[in-house]
């Protein structure tokens, strides 16, 4: 029941992330306009790569360290210190050169980019690993919904016109900063900190941990560098304008993938325990189970987000948007391979200690689409840029399946081929209700309810059984 409780918070959270950008976006859109919008997303893809290097890994490999050692207090206290001094360590580097980066390299909207460094800021506090160890999703959740109604709440007040622009990027980090810093209220009653205080941290084997969260820093690297850097070189060879039509499409994308990945955050934590409880079988159905649960989650919504696009853009950007459709079309794409790329790449090799096989697979994909995004953006704009990130996504999920070839046999299994029919019976009426229908609210919500109806129904009349199946392996 742990299992699929911690799916509800996490879930829950992710469909509030979802109904937040659903609030502020077209209203954000509207004040500071496609130029003012990509300005924004430029400035923070450059300072997420090195947030990226602040975290070194740290997230993944703490969480689970924490997971596999939170049965005995001593080695929990300890792997929790050397962790944390790590990840101050690199964050306090990387700090200074995002500082002197700034000073040195950027002279237009130079204040913008100073406040994005609270993003930086705010990894000093960034504990969630510790509570994901523990497999406690309910306290990080609070926090996040709470850090995002205060951020909400703050640009409807604040943001009005195109002079809000550095405003709206200093509401957004602060709010990450104090997301952050109210998660060691709850921290302060999970340590003890007289122990902590007591554990004396030792050179060689402080060295030899933070070459462990190297190892797990490289997959997690090839991932945000490659995803930043597809707006950055847009931005470097195209238009702020064209940096806008990918984020905004690619910000609608992740809401499905938001959803999917929340599973994923739960189960890394309970497949790291169970495989130094040594429960391989258990682990194996676990696995199973989990691909199972998130392939018939991503083939519908990959179907779902083409079928709604062109009708949800119109409404939900407003006028100047309209390239948006395009590139959100392509983009939907990405969902299952992306789907495939977490559930073997996290549940399986890297929760198995193989994180530089996973990390070969990223840089295989990683290498063809940077090579291929500084040749097709200058002709193609957002749209070429979209592609780049589809093939880059598939020849990641080659590399991953071929890796994970023991494990990737449940692929075949009859449930995710069914899987595609009940999509594919699901696309054609969504498609045409939304035929020559363009900004019109209502029947985007007739779309998804009818999507909801027509799959959902489906599932339960033919796999009712197999569905039960695959439950009751989380709650036992």
């Amino acid at each position: 029941m742990k299992v699929l409780r911690n799916f509800a918070y996490t879930s829950g959270y992710q469909i509030f992330s979802i109904i937040v950008p659903i609030i502020t976006t077209p209203y954000i859109s509207r004040q500071l306009g496609p130029s003012g919008m990509g300005i924004n997303a430029f400035s923070l893809s450059l300072v997420q790569v090195f947030v990226l290097f602040a975290y070194l890994g740290t997230q993944k490999y703490g969480n689970n360290m924490i997971s596999k050692s939170r049965d005995d207090d001593a080695e929990l206290i300890s792997n929790f210190k050397s962790i944390y001094v790590n990840q101050l360590l690199t964050t306090t580097v990387t700090l200074l050169l995002y500082v002197v980066y700034v000073l040195l390299f950027i002279n237009k909207y130079q204040e913008l980019y100073f406040i994005q460094g609270l993003y930086l800021l705010s990894v000093y506090f960034d504990v969630s690993w510790f509570f994901q160890g523990k497999e406690d999703f309910k306290t990080t959740v609070i926090r996040g919904m709470g850090s995002k109604l205060l951020g909400v709440a703050l640009i409807f007040i604040l943001i009005k016109g195109p002079q809000g622009t550095v405003l709206y990027g200093f509401i957004l980090a602060v709010s990450s900063l104090m997301a952050n810093i109210a998660m060691w209220v709850y921290l302060w009653y999970e340590i003890n900190w007289r122990q902590f205080l007591k554990v004396r941290l030792r050179l060689k084997p402080f060295i030899n941990q933070l070459r462990h969260i190297f190892t797990y820093f490289i997959p997690v690297a090839f991932l945000q560098i490659t995803t930043q850097m597809y707006q950055l070189i847009l931005g470097w060879h195209a238009s702020a304008t064209e940096v806008a039509y990918y984020a905004n499409a690619s910000k609608i994308i992740i809401i499905p993938l938001y959803i999917i990945t929340s599973f994923i955050t739960v189960m890394f934590p309970r497949i790291s325990y169970e495989l130094a409880s040594e429960g391989k079988e258990r682990v194996a159905d676990l696995l199973k189970s989990s691909v199972e649960i998130t392939m018939l989650l991503s083939i519908p919504l990959t179907f779902g987000m083409i079928a709604i696009s062109s009708n949800f853009v119109d409404w939900f950007f407003g006028p100047g948007f309209v390239e948006v459709s395009s590139v959100m079309i392509i983009l939907s794409l990405r969902i299952i391979p992306a789907t495939l790329n977490e559930a073997f790449g996290y549940l399986y090799l890297m929760a198995d200690g193989k994180a530089t096989l996973y990390s070969r697979a990223l840089g295989i994909g990683g290498a063809v689409s940077l090579i291929l995004n500084f040749v097709v953006t200058l002709a193609g704009g957002a749209d070429a840029t979209a592609w780049v990130s589809v093939i880059s996504e598939v020849l990641i999920m080659l590399a991953i399946l071929f890796f994970s070839r023991s494990k990737a046999k449940v692929l075949l299994d009859g449930l995710i081929l069914r899987s595609f029919l009940y999509s594919i019976l699901m696309f054609i009426p969504i498609y045409f209700v939304g035929l020559n229908h363009n900004g019109s609210i209502f029947i985007t919500v007739v779309q998804i309810i009818l999507a909801i109806l027509i799959y959902g129904g489906l599932i339960l009349i033919f796999e009712r059984s197999k569905i039960h199946k695959i439950l009751r392996s989380f709650t036992n």
